[in-house]
């Protein structure tokens, strides 16, 4: 956030939105949508974004497994996404999880990206233990 700082109403609302899907009203656990996240972020050349967290190597959760997938899938070629992806998605999340998931997947990769383009740093220890506490839900004071 803080090059954003060099714009602050896009700051607010940027991170208001990032505050909005771990927030009391989302519908698809903070841990999935987390895992989703590393995933993604492996990939896409923002080194703030990726040593926030790797992505666990296994997934026995169906959920997170599918969103793990899902991820992948973006971040590989987001024009594989079809029909028969959301099928599968369908198996085990409502479409308003769905929407929540994707949103929340495209707005990671929107800052992946836009992390990559800055040339952001890797997040330093204290960076990566407040991200930790705010994706766990945790007040951020």
């Amino acid at each position: 956030y803080g090059i954003l700082g060099h714009r602050p109403e896009l700051l607010r609302h940027w991170s208001a939105l990032d505050a909005e899907f771990f927030g009391p009203t989302s519908l698809v656990g903070n841990r999935i949508k987390e895992e989703a996240r590393r995933t993604l972020a492996q990939g896409v050349g923002c080194a703030f974004c990726a040593s926030l967290g790797t992505p666990h190597q296994e997934h026995p959760d169906v959920r997170e497994a599918l969103a793990v997938a899902f991820a992948e899938l973006v971040a590989t070629d987001h024009h594989q996404v079809d029909d028969s992806t959301f099928a599968v998605l369908r198996e085990e999340f409502s479409e308003a999880e769905i929407v929540e998931l994707v949103s929340w997947v495209c707005f990671k990769l929107g800052s992946n990206i836009f992390g990559s383009l800055m040339k952001l740093a890797p997040a330093t220890p204290e960076q990566v233990d407040a991200y930790a506490a705010f994706a766990a839900g945790a007040p951020t004071h």
